[in-house]
Protein backbone atom coordinates (compact mmCIF):
# COMPACT_ATOMS: atom_id res chain seq x y z
CA UNK A 1 0.00 0.00 0.00
CA UNK A 2 1.31 3.60 -1.02
CA UNK A 3 2.51 5.56 2.41
CA UNK A 4 1.84 9.31 2.73
CA UNK A 5 5.51 9.45 3.21
CA UNK A 6 6.12 8.31 -0.38
CA UNK A 7 3.99 11.19 -1.53
CA UNK A 8 4.67 14.94 -2.65
CA UNK A 9 2.69 18.13 -2.32
CA UNK A 10 3.76 21.74 -1.79
CA UNK A 11 5.32 22.22 1.13
CA UNK A 12 3.89 26.04 1.21
CA UNK A 13 0.31 24.70 0.81
CA UNK A 14 0.77 22.55 3.35
CA UNK A 15 1.76 24.85 5.95
CA UNK A 16 -0.87 27.30 4.81
CA UNK A 17 -3.56 24.29 5.33
CA UNK A 18 -2.40 23.76 8.61
CA UNK A 19 -2.42 27.30 9.67
CA UNK A 20 -6.05 27.95 8.30
CA UNK A 21 -6.94 24.85 10.01
CA UNK A 22 -5.53 26.13 13.51
CA UNK A 23 -6.49 29.79 13.29
CA UNK A 24 -9.75 30.17 10.98
CA UNK A 25 -10.87 33.31 11.98
CA UNK A 26 -7.34 34.57 10.49
CA UNK A 27 -7.81 33.10 7.29
CA UNK A 28 -10.87 34.17 6.43
CA UNK A 29 -11.97 30.82 6.46
CA UNK A 30 -15.88 31.18 6.79
CA UNK A 31 -19.27 28.96 6.17
CA UNK A 32 -22.65 29.94 5.18
CA UNK A 33 -25.37 30.00 6.93
CA UNK A 34 -26.63 26.43 7.84
CA UNK A 35 -30.60 26.35 6.26
CA UNK A 36 -32.65 23.12 6.95
CA UNK A 37 -33.09 20.73 4.14
CA UNK A 38 -36.94 20.44 3.05
CA UNK A 39 -37.77 16.94 1.93
CA UNK A 40 -34.18 16.39 0.97
CA UNK A 41 -32.84 13.05 2.09
CA UNK A 42 -29.34 12.72 2.70
CA UNK A 43 -28.74 9.30 1.51
CA UNK A 44 -28.73 9.88 -1.91
CA UNK A 45 -25.64 10.11 -3.63
CA UNK A 46 -26.52 13.20 -5.84
CA UNK A 47 -26.54 15.17 -2.15
CA UNK A 48 -22.52 15.20 -1.92
CA UNK A 49 -20.89 17.78 -4.91
CA UNK A 50 -18.89 16.28 -7.42
CA UNK A 51 -15.06 16.68 -7.14
CA UNK A 52 -14.93 17.73 -3.48
CA UNK A 53 -14.81 16.70 0.25
CA UNK A 54 -18.02 16.42 2.36
CA UNK A 55 -18.65 15.91 5.99
CA UNK A 56 -21.91 14.33 7.52
CA UNK A 57 -21.55 14.92 11.40
CA UNK A 58 -24.06 14.36 14.34
CA UNK A 59 -26.13 16.59 15.86
CA UNK A 60 -25.92 15.16 18.91
CA UNK A 61 -25.29 11.97 20.26
CA UNK A 62 -28.10 9.70 19.58
CA UNK A 63 -28.31 10.88 15.70
CA UNK A 64 -28.89 8.19 13.37
CA UNK A 65 -25.97 8.74 11.24
CA UNK A 66 -25.24 5.05 10.54
CA UNK A 67 -28.29 5.19 9.03
CA UNK A 68 -27.40 6.93 6.01
CA UNK A 69 -25.43 3.86 5.26
CA UNK A 70 -28.29 1.88 4.91
CA UNK A 71 -30.31 4.85 2.80
CA UNK A 72 -27.79 4.82 0.47
CA UNK A 73 -27.52 0.72 -0.41
CA UNK A 74 -30.90 1.62 -0.65
CA UNK A 75 -33.50 -2.13 -0.83
CA UNK A 76 -32.64 -2.56 -4.80
CA UNK A 77 -34.05 -5.40 -6.62
CA UNK A 78 -31.63 -6.80 -8.68
CA UNK A 79 -28.30 -7.31 -8.15
CA UNK A 80 -25.64 -4.53 -9.36
CA UNK A 81 -22.63 -5.78 -11.33
CA UNK A 82 -20.35 -3.26 -10.61
CA UNK A 83 -20.26 -1.42 -6.81
CA UNK A 84 -22.00 2.13 -6.90
CA UNK A 85 -20.49 2.45 -3.08
CA UNK A 86 -17.08 2.19 -1.29
CA UNK A 87 -17.33 2.16 2.15
CA UNK A 88 -14.15 2.68 3.98
CA UNK A 89 -15.00 1.66 7.49
CA UNK A 90 -12.08 2.89 9.88
CA UNK A 91 -12.91 1.21 12.55
CA UNK A 92 -14.70 -2.07 11.25
CA UNK A 93 -18.00 -1.60 12.63
CA UNK A 94 -19.99 -2.16 9.30
CA UNK A 95 -22.22 -5.64 9.67
CA UNK A 96 -22.95 -6.63 5.91
CA UNK A 97 -25.56 -9.56 8.24
CA UNK A 98 -27.86 -6.51 8.50
CA UNK A 99 -28.19 -5.80 5.00
CA UNK A 100 -29.67 -8.14 1.97
CA UNK A 101 -27.24 -9.64 -0.30
CA UNK A 102 -28.76 -7.62 -3.31
CA UNK A 103 -28.05 -4.43 -1.10
CA UNK A 104 -24.42 -5.69 -0.34
CA UNK A 105 -23.83 -5.89 -4.35
CA UNK A 106 -23.49 -2.42 -4.11
CA UNK A 107 -21.11 -1.76 -2.28
CA UNK A 108 -17.22 -2.67 -2.02
CA UNK A 109 -16.20 -2.82 1.62
CA UNK A 110 -12.52 -1.57 3.06
CA UNK A 111 -12.08 -2.83 5.95
CA UNK A 112 -9.48 -0.47 8.21
CA UNK A 113 -8.42 -0.49 12.30
CA UNK A 114 -7.26 3.16 12.01
CA UNK A 115 -7.50 6.32 11.07
CA UNK A 116 -4.35 6.29 9.16
CA UNK A 117 -5.63 2.75 7.42
CA UNK A 118 -8.47 4.65 6.30
CA UNK A 119 -6.79 7.72 4.81
CA UNK A 120 -4.17 5.56 2.93
CA UNK A 121 -6.99 2.90 1.76
CA UNK A 122 -9.12 6.39 0.90
CA UNK A 123 -5.81 8.35 -0.90
CA UNK A 124 -5.28 5.01 -3.55
CA UNK A 125 -9.06 4.55 -4.04
CA UNK A 126 -9.38 8.72 -5.02
CA UNK A 127 -6.20 8.01 -7.60
CA UNK A 128 -8.04 5.41 -9.15
CA UNK A 129 -10.48 7.85 -10.49
CA UNK A 130 -13.18 5.13 -11.42
CA UNK A 131 -15.20 4.60 -8.38
CA UNK A 132 -18.31 6.49 -8.47
CA UNK A 133 -18.94 7.69 -4.49
CA UNK A 134 -16.51 6.94 -1.60
CA UNK A 135 -18.03 7.22 1.54
CA UNK A 136 -15.52 7.16 4.99
CA UNK A 137 -16.82 5.71 8.07
CA UNK A 138 -14.81 7.42 11.31
CA UNK A 139 -17.45 7.24 13.81
CA UNK A 140 -16.00 4.64 15.37
CA UNK A 141 -12.60 6.12 16.18
CA UNK A 142 -11.13 7.95 18.54
CA UNK A 143 -10.32 11.71 18.78
CA UNK A 144 -6.78 10.99 19.51
CA UNK A 145 -6.28 8.42 16.62
CA UNK A 146 -8.48 10.44 14.28
CA UNK A 147 -6.00 13.59 15.20
CA UNK A 148 -2.98 11.58 13.54
CA UNK A 149 -4.36 12.06 10.01
CA UNK A 150 -2.20 14.97 8.78
CA UNK A 151 -4.35 17.81 6.93
CA UNK A 152 -2.11 17.58 4.03
CA UNK A 153 -3.48 13.83 3.53
CA UNK A 154 -7.28 15.72 3.22
CA UNK A 155 -5.47 18.75 1.25
CA UNK A 156 -4.39 15.96 -1.03
CA UNK A 157 -7.31 13.90 -1.72
CA UNK A 158 -9.37 17.39 -1.75
CA UNK A 159 -6.73 18.07 -4.82
CA UNK A 160 -7.52 14.71 -6.27
CA UNK A 161 -11.10 14.54 -6.32
CA UNK A 162 -11.17 17.84 -7.50
CA UNK A 163 -8.72 16.21 -11.18
CA UNK A 164 -10.67 12.93 -10.94
CA UNK A 165 -14.26 14.54 -10.60
CA UNK A 166 -14.61 12.00 -7.61
CA UNK A 167 -17.16 12.13 -4.98
CA UNK A 168 -15.99 12.08 -1.27
CA UNK A 169 -17.57 11.55 1.73
CA UNK A 170 -16.74 11.44 5.54
CA UNK A 171 -18.92 10.18 8.52
CA UNK A 172 -17.17 11.46 11.62
CA UNK A 173 -18.15 12.39 14.69
CA UNK A 174 -17.39 16.01 15.07
CA UNK A 175 -16.10 18.45 11.86
CA UNK A 176 -12.82 16.94 10.84
CA UNK A 177 -12.15 17.72 7.57
CA UNK A 178 -11.00 21.77 7.24
CA UNK A 179 -10.69 21.31 3.38
CA UNK A 180 -14.43 20.19 3.25
CA UNK A 181 -16.99 21.98 0.83
CA UNK A 182 -20.14 20.70 2.55
CA UNK A 183 -20.95 19.85 6.09
CA UNK A 184 -24.12 17.84 6.44
CA UNK A 185 -25.60 17.96 10.15
CA UNK A 186 -28.00 15.05 10.83
CA UNK A 187 -29.91 14.27 13.32
CA UNK A 188 -32.95 11.73 14.07
CA UNK A 189 -33.65 12.55 17.35
CA UNK A 190 -33.63 8.30 18.24
CA UNK A 191 -34.47 6.23 21.47
CA UNK A 192 -34.70 2.84 22.57
CA UNK A 193 -38.47 3.19 22.26
CA UNK A 194 -37.36 3.08 18.74
CA UNK A 195 -35.44 -0.16 18.94
CA UNK A 196 -38.05 -2.27 16.98
CA UNK A 197 -39.22 0.63 14.36
CA UNK A 198 -38.63 -0.47 11.02
CA UNK A 199 -35.45 1.10 9.08
CA UNK A 200 -37.56 2.73 6.27
CA UNK A 201 -39.30 4.37 9.16
CA UNK A 202 -35.93 4.74 11.29
CA UNK A 203 -34.65 6.62 7.95
CA UNK A 204 -37.54 8.69 7.40
CA UNK A 205 -37.06 10.39 10.71
CA UNK A 206 -33.02 11.52 9.36
CA UNK A 207 -33.40 15.22 9.12
CA UNK A 208 -30.09 16.68 7.60
CA UNK A 209 -29.12 20.40 7.95
CA UNK A 210 -26.60 21.67 4.90
CA UNK A 211 -23.86 23.86 5.73
CA UNK A 212 -21.64 24.80 2.97
CA UNK A 213 -18.31 26.02 3.59
CA UNK A 214 -15.83 28.53 1.66
CA UNK A 215 -12.75 30.66 1.78
CA UNK A 216 -12.87 34.22 2.00
CA UNK A 217 -11.38 36.16 -0.83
Amino acid sequence: MRTFEGMTSSAAEILRQQLREKFPQAHGVRAEPQVPVPGQKPFHIETFPVGAISEVVPAGPVAGILLMVAGLLGEPDEWSPHPELVLIDGADGFDPDSFEDVACSKLLWVRCRSALEMAKAADLLIHDGNLPFILLDATGLDRRDLASIPASAWLRMKQTAERNGSRVAIMAPYPLVPCASLRLTLSADLSLHHFDVSRADLLARLSPVSQSLRRAT
